[in-house]
């Protein structure tokens, strides 16, 4: 007589966890088979605990998860794969004519357009303009146009909303807005 032992083949089984984060975000990978270990193909990307299955953002792009279960009595490890999409973070830039975010006008005169692109954003909220003048964001641009009808100085400010906003997030510039009359001179 001989006795043969037959070994079950190793599972890494069904592996889960957010698929996308933004940088230096986290999120936590887990299979329904224990006894394995954690690994990133991109660890430039995103690097994981090979314990515990936390995933950290790290920079930019995709990298592969895996999931490695030890075979035993000589038959082949098992491994599971999972993607982890690491986004940036949203920016925003003056894209138009240097010192347009910082400009004066005479009331019930139309502003020179201030536009902004923005990246990751899903929207933009804009506060602080004068009366007359307004604010909006499609598309990943801002257009702040319009004639003040309000006399003052305006600190604006551009957030954007939605997507990765860790980092530059927000934008301000400042309208001046001058009454345009004049006292007469003495003789």
């Amino acid at each position: 007589t001989r006795t043969v032992t037959v070994t079950a083949p190793a599972s890494a089984g069904t592996l889960s966890g957010t698929q996308s984060i933004c940088i230096a975000d986290t999120t936590t990978f887990t299979s329904n088979v224990s006894g394995g270990s954690w690994s990133s193909s991109d660890t430039g990307v995103a690097t994981v605990n090979a314990s515990t299955g936390v995933v950290t953002g790290v920079a930019a792009g995709t990298a592969t998860i895996t999931y490695t279960v030890p075979g035993t009595g000589g038959c082949a490890n098992a491994t599971a794969t999972r993607t982890v999409t690491v986004n940036s973070n949203n920016t925003i830039t003056l894209s138009s004519g240097s010192g347009t975010n910082g400009q004066t006008v005479t009331v019930n005169t139309a502003i020179t357009d201030i536009t902004y692109s923005t990246t990751g954003a899903t929207g933009a909220t804009i506060s602080g303009l004068p009366a007359g003048v307004t604010g909006i964001w499609d598309s990943n641009d801002v257009t702040i146009s319009g004639t003040p009808t309000a006399i003052g100085t305006f600190n604006y400010t551009v957030t954007m909303t939605g997507g990765c906003t860790g980092g530059n997030n927000t934008a301000t510039g400042i309208i001046t807005v001058n009454s345009g009359s004049t006292s007469p001179g003495f003789r």
